[in-house]
């Protein structure tokens, strides 16, 4: 295998793996998870983060061991998946953001159109954006 490291804006990483943190029974659980995967990258549905509880999911991700990766999970416009990966960046956090403008609740497969015009929009601001999109050459090149 080729041991080559991922590159991403001049970050290397040995683990090409990136885990999720939702869906998980408890955030003990998700903790031991992300430590046996080896995973060194995490990503949050930030839009979902209930700040106003002190022991939110944010609480359980270590970022001294893990790179955050917030997403926009959940929406389902480009407004929306603006909103919340400005809201991220403006909170401290990082620069960079998974990018999911969906276009149907139960596939939740992406909306092409929608996800390229917000990645526009926010490589312009800035952004490190990983989108999620469909095995499509030509929208990932766009």
């Amino acid at each position: 295998m080729d041991n080559k490291p991922l590159v991403i804006a001049g970050k290397e990483f040995k683990s090409r793996l990136m885990v999720g943190t939702g869906k998980y029974e408890t955030n003990a659980m998700m903790e031991k998870a992300l430590e046996a995967s080896g995973t060194q990258i995490v990503t949050v549905a930030m839009g979902r983060v209930d700040f106003d509880n002190p022991d939110n999911i944010l609480n359980h991700v270590d970022l001294t061991k893990y790179t955050l990766l917030p997403n926009t999970a959940g929406a389902f416009n480009v407004e929306d998946a603006l909103r919340i990966a400005r809201m991220s960046k403006a909170a401290g956090y990082t620069n960079w953001i998974k990018l999911e403008v969906l276009a149907d609740k139960e596939t939740l497969l992406p909306n092409m159109e929608g996800t390229i015009e917000a990645a526009k929009i926010l490589v312009d601001e800035g952004f490190v954006v990983l989108p999620y999109i469909n095995d499509d050459p030509i929208a990932a090149k766009k």
